[in-house]
């Protein structure tokens, strides 16, 4: 009974795995979900979540390089709103600062990517309405201000 009960909760763990990679900590979460419906133990749901370690396919580290890279690629965000949600998805804060102490974001090209589509809407709007707009949605982004006023003021320029 326990070995089909553990072949049921990897089953619906490589389910849940299909559509995106996931943390440690969602597919606890989803486990523990599922447990009222399948009666899974804690212990079955630790057990599931080593094996799947093991095979490599729950993996902080991994998962952290693989979101930074989604959410720049479709929606640019800064350092401080990427932390967040890494934490909000269960990344422990060490495996974040040590990701971000080894690689490099471009601040500058994200900010600049996320507001090119932006500003040539807001080009009829007076010089300070703009930089209001274009302030309030870089900051709302995740990214500090001395790259959003660089960049504004360059584009001011041009």
């Amino acid at each position: 009974m326990s070995d089909e009960l553990l072949n049921k909760a990897l089953d619906l763990a490589y389910f849940y795995l299909k559509f995106r990679p996931r943390t440690k900590k969602e597919l606890t979460g989803y486990l523990y979900r599922k447990s009222k419906k399948y009666h899974f133990s804690e212990k079955l749901i630790n057990q599931s979540i080593k094996r799947l370690t093991e095979l490599n396919l729950v993996n902080d580290k991994e998962f952290i390089s693989w979101f930074v890279d989604q959410r720049n690629r479709s929606r640019p965000k800064g350092k401080f709103v990427l932390i967040a949600e890494l934490l909000r998805l269960g990344v422990s804060k060490d495996l974040i600062d040590d990701f971000f102490n080894q690689s490099v974001q471009d601040e500058d090209g994200l900010a600049a990517q996320a507001l090119s589509k932006r500003w040539p809407l807001w080009s009829n709007i007076p010089k300070e309405k703009r930089f209001q707009k274009a302030y309030s949605f870089l900051l709302r982004r995740g990214f500090n201000f001395d790259t959003i006023r660089q960049l504004i003021s360059k584009l001011e320029k041009m």
